[in-house]
């Protein structure tokens, strides 16, 4: 598994968890160290995502038109 993959699959969904769970953690009142730490957890996932926003995506491979029909049929047109 490339960077590029595992930023694609794991990185990016896990900040986003993060910062989303840094804010349900601000507004609940009931575990007070969830609530002290709600805004570490945050930026934590907010430097996360910068991080993983800038890395490319995987490249996708191109198939050329002579490769996906090597016997140069029409696929019955014609």
């Amino acid at each position: 598994m490339t960077l590029r993959e595992f930023n694609q699959k794991f990185l990016e969904p896990g900040s986003q968890t993060l910062m989303i769970l840094g804010i349900i953690f601000l507004c609940q009142p009931w575990i007070e160290l969830l609530h002290q730490y709600s805004v570490t957890i945050m930026l934590i996932g907010l430097i996360g995502f910068n991080v993983a926003v800038h890395i490319p995506p995987p490249e996708k491979a191109v198939i050329d038109e002579d490769e996906s029909n090597p016997a140069g049929h029409g696929g019955g047109h014609g």
